[in-house]
Parts: C-alpha cells; sequence; structure tokens
C-alpha cells in the first residue's frame, strides 16, 4: 500500500470506531459492548477498511464492517463498470451485522458527493436488512431516483464484503 493511500484513509476514515459504537449502542441498547479489530489476511484487508468484531461479556453478538464504494463526483459520473475510475468519488459506509451475517444496519457514514446522495436515506438502506448478500438491483433491492450508480456501486460492494466475511467465517479468522 502506497504512503498516499494510507494518507487518504486517514482522511478519509478518521475515527471510525466512534460511528460504529453510536450505531452499536442503539441496536444493542442495554447491552455494553466492546468492539475488537480483526485483522485481516493480505490478500482481503483491500476489500474490507475495517472489521471489528462485537462482544459482549466475551459473547460475539455480531460484525462492524467499515469501508468504502463509488459515488458519483460533480458534474455526473459513468455507468456501473466503466474503467474510468476518476469520474467517481469514494464514500464511507458501515454494515453491522449480527453473529449469522445477517445485516442489522447499514449506514452511509460520510457520503461527500453532490449526486448520489439518496442512498443515505434510512428508508432505502433499511430494505438490506436481514440479509446476507445476493442483492440485485431492481430484482430483490428497489432502486432509487437520482442515485442509480451510487447505489449500484453499494449494492455491488455489500455484496462482496458478504462473500469476504463468509470466506473469513468458513476459515475460522472470524
Amino acid at each position: 500500500m502506497s504512503f498516499l493511500s494510507v494518507l487518504v484513509m486517514l482522511f478519509a476514515f478518521g475515527n471510525p470506531e466512534k460511528k460504529i459504537n453510536k450505531l452499536i449502542s442503539k441496536i444493542w441498547k442495554d447491552q455494553p459492548t466492546t468492539l475488537h479489530l480483526v485483522d485481516l489476511p493480505d490478500s482481503l484487508d483491500a476489500t474490507i477498511s475495517q472489521l471489528h468484531e462485537i462482544q459482549s461479556d466475551n459473547e460475539v453478538l455480531g460484525y462492524a464492517c467499515y469501508t468504502s464504494a463509488f459515488g458519483c463526483r460533480i458534474g455526473g459520473c459513468a455507468a456501473p463498470g466503466s474503467p474510468n475510475v476518476d469520474g467517481y468519488e469514494a464514500f464511507d459506509y458501515i454494515v453491522i451485522y449480527d453473529k449469522d451475517m445477517s445485516i442489522l444496519k447499514v449506514d452511509i457514514a460520510n457520503y461527500g458527493g453532490q449526486y448520489g446522495y439518496e442512498i443515505c436515506r434510512k428508508n432505502w438502506l433499511a430494505q438490506f436488512i436481514g440479509q446476507t448478500m445476493g442483492f440485485r438491483l431492481e430484482d430483490n433491492i428497489d432502486g432509487i431516483s437520482g442515485a442509480t450508480v451510487s447505489a449500484s456501486y453499494l449494492i455491488d460492494d455489500l455484496n462482496q464484503v458478504g462473500k469476504t466475511l463468509k470466506i473469513l467465517q468458513e476459515s475460522k479468522t472470524i
């Protein structure tokens, strides 16, 4: 990883634990919880920026993933799958999973773009709750006007994170 990549990650993510703890306290209201950073294998750390195990009294309650996906840049952007990544801005998001890897919460932690911000709406994000992966826009996930590209990238990224967590679970890393 280059020095520039590390700097970008430090400035982009700041202190994700604070935001994660806020979300966790809403899910597990009356339980004291702790976060334990999961050391990801080098082959998987590009998929997930940070993965935390959520515990209460040494019992695993679930997992919190902090990572990023592409969104539209000012002036619009190309369709998903376009090789020109300069046409996009990254946005940060958090996914909270239960111990069985079902999604409990998806939260857009930082969306700096002027287009596609509609994906930050809680009602739209709520449709991921209770699922693990296999998301398809306009099939099992409703589209959202004004955010087709950002929604597509978030859906693709959530599918990839789900696959990565499954690999980690099967390998007994988590």
